[in-house]
């Protein structure tokens, strides 16, 4: 990593005896990182860091969506809001058409990754899985 690139934003977060710090970074050559840094409370040393190209921070937001769904007590309200949601997955909560339950269907049986049907259909990977299950089909890692 070069020490060239330029902090474009940084969000603090108070964690017990740790402050955690997401930063926004970017490259001379445009692209940008995401960079999670663990620090002592009194103290300025980082003690882990974790750097994520641009291209894997969406996936990460979906995966960090999953986790704080799944800890939140039941009946508590979600963390964010079907407007939060859709800014990465355009179609997420709309209802299934049968048109597209028969293209994920095809998409299935000619091997494409759930990743990929979630990138065609506009949809997170968890909801690709849960309409391949309830459409009788199992699906497979990523």
């Amino acid at each position: 990593m070069s020490a060239d690139f330029k902090e474009v934003m940084s969000v603090r977060v108070d964690a017990g005896s740790r402050t955690l710090y997401v930063d926004l970074k970017e490259n001379p050559d445009g692209s940008k990182f995401l960079s999670i840094s663990e620090v002592k409370r009194h103290g300025h040393e980082a003690r882990s860091r974790i750097l994520i190209d641009q291209e894997y921070v969406p996936e990460l937001f979906r995966a960090l969506c999953a986790v704080v769904e799944f800890l939140a007590p039941k009946g508590e309200p979600k963390s964010y809001s079907v407007e939060q949601k859709r800014q990465m997955d355009p179609r997420a909560y709309e209802p299934w058409t049968e048109k597209e339950q028969q293209r994920l269907k095809e998409g299935f049986a000619r091997g494409v990754s759930v990743e990929q049907l979630a990138q065609e259909h506009g949809r997170g990977p968890t909801a690709i899985r849960r309409r391949l299950e309830r459409l009788g089909l199992s699906s497979r890692p990523g």
